[in-house]
């Protein structure tokens, strides 16, 4: 039977205890505190509570810094990306006018580990369960730098999470696994010099909404419009700030990614779309696009990223594995994402109209497609063709061929029997190295690509089948598609 926190205590004074107990870990040291923030109810009752206790403290006692953190993915759902972007220049204003020290900021991932440079442009296969390689870099990444940093300048940190002990019995169970008995403050996860302090840990759900509906934002907010978009989605999950990569996926609730692939069906853009918000339709169709484009072959390269060819054991016996997406299928990917993109901003009524994926992001595709031999610039030419507006090509994606002298080399490679794409890769690799005063570890480079299984794939896969004892045998192509 579940353990009502608020009942038990009373609002009033259950209240009254956090509050102490905020102010208490607050006061007991000088290290910041570093707040997730996602926008759901947890992650907004914990910062609702934290600013309310320390607003109670006298103001010369209100000096240790807060930072209120939040992870933009750049494929959140535009309404909750929305919301979130609101509630953070609230939070802001709401801290300047009453002096406060706190700072509500954004952090997103590296411009080479967004989900659109990665999976259309180093052709990553789409997110699944056991292939959750987004999750690092979209969420996990970008909090762990901003934590580092402040590390770096403080020594110490406490990561103040918005987590419960009655989400499910793993969370209970990974809570008690960091908890330092007698101590309020847990070991964080990952991060040597960082603590995670969980106030609302003993509240239920009922708790949450209780105190989100009793109790007033102190910035400003009407927390009934984030009921409203829980009603509004069909799956009532939150999403909190992730540091723990074996964490569920997001994806099933309002609060994940638009475009994520882990789960079958998304539920929480259909409900939003069945909720009234039709300029959401396009995302969703990307979406299944993308997921369903994953486990057709013809859309995979036959050899992982680095060139090697590797086997699959079924029931049907030893099976070439599949790699990376092949260059017309992100083609095709990108294609379908400028479209919905034009789709969805045309319908776009109120708030701002922020693209799908970025002119930066289409850029630093073109440089992973230019590595991999597309010396025609083709994701800029299918941006501008789409878009109808110009991006100038990065230094280190232009081609030093013209169409024709490319043209003529993939004549002449297929005369010689050979793979015009490894000879591309040759030739770009060494252009890297070109005109620079230290050319060291091009020759390691070169005869790294040059070991590849470029050559005579049928004589290398005859080979890994009848070397049993040497055959690259994997359940799954997950980890090898890379």
């Amino acid at each position: 039977m579940k353990n009502d926190y608020l009942q038990e205590h009373g609002l009033r004074k259950a209240i009254a205890l956090r509050h102490r107990e905020i102010q208490k870990v607050y006061l007991n040291d000088r290290r910041p505190w570093v707040i997730g923030y996602s926008g759901g109810k947890d992650s907004t009752a914990t910062v609702q509570l934290v600013i309310n206790a320390i607003n109670e403290l006298p103001k010369e006692k209100r000096i240790k810094k807060i930072y209120i953190v939040s992870s933009n993915t750049l494929v959140e759902n535009p309404l909750i990306d929305q919301f979130v972007v609101k509630q953070h220049h609230l939070i802001n204003s709401y801290a300047n006018i009453n002096e406060l020290p706190i700072e509500a900021v954004f952090v997103t991932p590296l411009i080479t580990d967004t989900f659109w440079s990665l999976l259309i442009g180093k052709g990553y296969p789409s997110p699944r369960q056991k292939f959750r390689w987004c999750t690092d870099r979209l969420k996990i990444n970008p909090i762990d730098r901003f934590i580092a940093e402040k590390i770096d300048q403080f020594g110490e940190v406490i990561v103040v999470l918005g987590v419960r002990r009655q989400e499910s019995s793993s969370r209970a169970g990974t809570i008690d696994k960091h908890t330092i008995e007698g101590k309020i403050l847990k070991k964080h996860v990952t991060t040597n010099n960082a603590y995670v302090y969980a106030p609302i840990e003993m509240f239920s759900l009922d708790d949450v909404w209780t105190y989100l509906m009793q109790v007033k934002s102190p910035w400003g907010a009407d927390n009934r419009e984030l009921l409203a978009l829980y009603n509004d989605a069909t799956d009532a999950a939150d999403c909190p700030l992730q540091i723990d990569k074996d964490a569920p996926s997001c994806g099933n609730s309002r609060f994940g990614c638009w475009c994520c692939t882990v789960v079958q069906q998304d539920k929480s853009l259909t409900g939003f779309i069945k909720s009234g918000h039709r300029e959401l339709i396009p995302l969703l169709k990307v979406r299944n696009t993308i997921a369903k484009m994953r486990n057709l072959p013809e859309n995979r390269m036959n050899r992982r990223m680095n060139g090697s060819i590797y086997l699959l054991n079924t029931k049907e016996g030893p099976k070439r594995g599949l790699g990376p997406y092949t260059l017309e299928a992100r083609k095709k990917m990108l294609r379908e994402l400028l479209k919905a993109e034009i789709e969805y901003l045309e319908q776009v009524i109120s708030g701002p109209k922020t693209p799908l994926i970025t002119t930066e992001e289409v850029k630093q595709i073109q440089k992973y497609w230019t590595a991999i031999g597309d010396w025609e610039n083709q994701a800029i030419t299918i941006y501008e063709e789409i878009k109808g507006q110009r991006i100038e090509v990065p230094k280190s994606a232009q081609s030093v061929f013209t169409k024709n002298e490319v043209r003529l080399l993939e004549e002449i490679a297929q005369n010689e029997n050979l793979e015009p794409e490894l000879l591309k890769k040759l030739i770009t690799l060494e252009q890297e190295f070109y005109g620079l005063k230290s050319r060291k570890g091009v020759m390691d480079k070169l005869g790294s690509v040059l070991r590849q299984d470029w050559i005579h794939e049928d004589i290398v896969m005859d080979q890994l089948i009848t070397a049993k004892e040497d055959v690259d045998l994997h359940e799954t192509e997950e980890d090898y598609a890379q």
